[in-house]
Formats: C-alpha cells, structure tokens, sequence
C-alpha cells in the first residue's frame, strides 16, 4: 500500500558539523562526537518522522560522499622478490627501532584527510588502499604477484537512500545515486591553516572512523628460507590489524589475496553522516549552514507492508486432545461409579473431593455437604504452610516408672495457622 510521510532530515552535512581547526589540530563539535559514538554502539537510528504503521520503505536524501578522483600505482612482485630480504616494493618500508629494515608493505588502509601542505583544498575524505596479491596459474607453474596502492579523495554530497521505516526506527537498506555535490564545506587554506580557526565540516567524522578501519601490516622474511619455500612470509606483528584477517582471501592454498575494503569503509561513512543529518535537524541554525534553497523538511512517499496474523484451526489436535480427555474420564469414572445414589447434586469439585479424601482441614464438615455449606462453615479459617502435628500420643508408664511419655508424628502442609511452625533447620519429615 502507498502512503505519505513527513520526516525531518536534513539533505547536506551542515557546514562545520565537524567542529573548529586550529593551530594544526582538530576541536571536535559534541554533536559529531555523539554521532561517532551512536555508529560505534550501533545505536537505533531514530529521526522526527510520521509513524509508519507496520514497515515503510522510500528513497530518501540525505548526505554522504561520492567518488572525487583516483590514483594508483602498481609495483610488479617476482617469486625471487618474495624470498629476497633486500627486495622492496611499496611507497613505505617498515624499519625497527635502531632503523633497520624489516618488511614491506602487504595491507594498509588510512581514511583521513589531504595533508596541510596542500596549497588549498576543500574538505573532502582522502581513503588510500594498499594490498600485496599473488598467486600460481598454469598449475602452479607461473607466479604472478604485485602490490597495488590506491588513493581516492570523496567529497560531502546530497546522497539518495533507500530505507526501511518501522515506527520512527530507519534502517539503511543501501545508498544510491548522487543527487548533488555539497557546496557548503569551507576551502582550507594552508597559509591559514596554522593561525586562523576555520570551520571544519567532515574531518572527525573521518578520523574517528580511521580509528576502526585504518589497517597497517608489514611482510617479512624467514630466517632461512628453503629453496622453493614460498611461505616465507608474514605479517609483522608489530603493525599488523584486525583488517588483516577480515580482509585476507583464504579461498587458495598457495595465494595470497586480499579483498577490497572500501565498499565496507564508504558504508560506514555514509551511516554516520545520515547520522549526522538525523541530529542536526534540532539546530536552530541549520537552514543557514546548507546551501540555499534546502530544507529539513521532507516528504516520502513509501510503500507500506502491515503484517497481520492470520490463524488456521487444525481439528485433528482438537481430536486427539478430545480422544486423551475421554479416556482419561473413562479410567477415572469407576471409582466414582454410583454416585447417584448418594442423593448428592454436587461433586467432583476440589471441596467435595477434599472431602472424599478425608482432608484434615475438613475433618470437622459434614462429609455429605455441599460447597456453600463448606465455605459457610470453614471460609473464615485462617491457614499457613508449615510443620504441624499429624499423630500425638500420650501414655502413662507402669508403677515402677516415673512421669509421662508422649510420642508425636509432624508433617509438612497446610494447616490452621495456630497449630503451624516454622521447622527448624535441618529437621527431616517421613510423612
């Protein structure tokens, strides 16, 4: 079913979301602070919308990055170049503390922003990929190998979403098309960037992030690799990450392969944006920090799914609950065969089988009563839970002996509250 529903999410990250750069540093805003921590603690995301009864989905804009420009360079790995401690590839080398080479570069991942010493530039997410690949082909008869490092700078833009809507809870199905570039996000200038405080928009958003996805593992050596070892080669401890091991391809016995992580790193981006765009719309400010002509103000028009239960009778269990019901009065029906000639409209009720039984609460009730003489005559009986005496004897001894002995049975149960105790601990019962 169609429908209508009004939401309040603003289209474009608000310019300075990300709070104020200073001096080289970064002095985080509380609101993207708030957003950073809500996307580590996958907190539900909760915006100002219509209550969508049931489960809604619609396209919403809402902001997020887009691709600006690439760069990559590739550096060729030889099979003699994985055994070979002096072969380097890589735009980085790994060194020790006293400064000695150890490794190269086999994964790495860094999402932040263009270094200060750009001349000028727009603030925009700088992701850059670096993955060491190789495998054999031709039955293990040609190695192929390279390492490859990407670098791609994404800009703040207005973002289509689809989303699934149930009550004012979003979920973000997946991002779509760009709809336009952000043109509110102040252009850094370097010559400023170390005296004047300038407004930043996307940089926490992206640090914090980095903090997660950012990944830096190195390869090194064997001590003594054997002549045909391939497997001389690992990630050094010290700067290896959980990445690593998310993102290695363990699909080949004599490869190496890693998968791209940057899908996964722009998703999580983009959440944290339409994060960012759900908290802003409570400023007072925040038609002023889009640009002209955007609103907070949205309309959906979605498509809306109401699950409603729907119960089918199945007569054969109420047949084989019936059969279990009438053979079970079948067995119980003799011992109670006759009861008619007891003059006795009432029976079979919990009273009229405590008296049957000879309940000692109703010892002192007609046994041939009904149940509103019972109450009449025994509602006001106050009980309690506890020991009390079952059997009590007592006895005179002979002439020879001296005093009087008693003997007594306790039991737990149900009895009127005068003649209940609490038993002491470790008391045992036979009865």
């Amino acid at each position: 079913m169609n429908t209508t529903l009004s939401l309040m999410l603003a289209p474009e990250l608000p310019s300075g979301f990300s709070g104020l750069s200073y001096n080289g540093s970064l002095n985080m805003n509380e609101g993207a602070l708030q957003v950073s921590e809500d996307w580590k603690e996958n907190a539900p995301i909760i915006a100002d919308v219509q209550p969508c009864n049931g489960t809604c989905t619609a396209i919403v804009r809402a902001p997020g990055v887009t691709l600006s420009k690439c760069s990559s360079t590739t550096w060729s790995v030889t099979e003699e170049d994985m055994l070979d401690g002096n072969a380097t590839w890589g735009p980085w080398r790994s060194y020790d503390s006293v400064n000695d080479f150890v490794g190269n570069p086999m994964f790495y991942v860094r999402l932040g922003y263009l270094p200060v010493h750009t001349p000028q530039r727009s603030q925009v997410a700088a992701l850059e990929t670096g993955m060491l690949q190789w495998w054999y082909e031709n039955n293990n008869l040609t190695f192929v190998g390279s390492y490859v490092d990407t670098i791609c700078y994404y800009s703040p833009a207005i973002l289509e979403y689809e989303v699934s809507i149930q009550g004012k809870r979003f979920t973000i199905v997946k991002s779509g098309k760009t709809i336009s570039i952000a043109n509110n996000t102040v252009s850094f200038n370097a010559d400023l960037a170390f005296s004047q405080i300038q407004l930043n928009t996307i940089d926490a958003l992206t640090l914090y992030l980095n903090l997660y996805v950012g990944a830096n593992a190195s390869m090194i050596m064997s001590a003594h690799p054997e002549p045909g070892d391939h497997w001389g080669l690992s990630p050094l401890s010290s700067s290896s990450s959980a990445g690593v091991a998310k993102y290695l391809d363990y699909s080949g016995a004599d490869s190496m392969r890693f998968k791209d992580p940057t899908s996964d790193i722009l998703a999580d981006l983009n959440e944290m944006m339409f994060r960012a765009a759900v908290l802003s719309t409570t400023w007072s400010n925040i038609t002023s920090l889009m640009d002209e002509g955007l609103s907070v103000e949205q309309t959906l028009h979605s498509t809306q799914t109401v699950t409603e239960n729907v119960y089918h009778a199945d007569l054969r269990w109420f047949a084989g609950a019936a059969v279990l019901e009438l053979l079970a009065v079948l067995f119980v029906l003799p011992l109670f065969w006759g009861w008619w000639k007891l003059d006795k409209v009432q029976m079979l009720s919990p009273f009229d089988l405590a008296l049957a039984f000879d309940a000692p609460l109703l010892k002192d009730v007609n046994s041939a009563t009904g149940v509103q003489n019972v109450v009449k005559q025994m509602g006001d009986v106050q009980v309690r839970f506890g020991m009390s005496v079952e059997n009590a004897k007592v006895s005179r001894p002979g002439n020879d002996e001296a005093g009087v002995g008693s003997v007594a049975s306790f039991r737990l149960g149900f009895a009127e509250s005068h003649m209940v105790s609490e038993p002491p601990k470790g008391m045992r019962f036979d009865l």
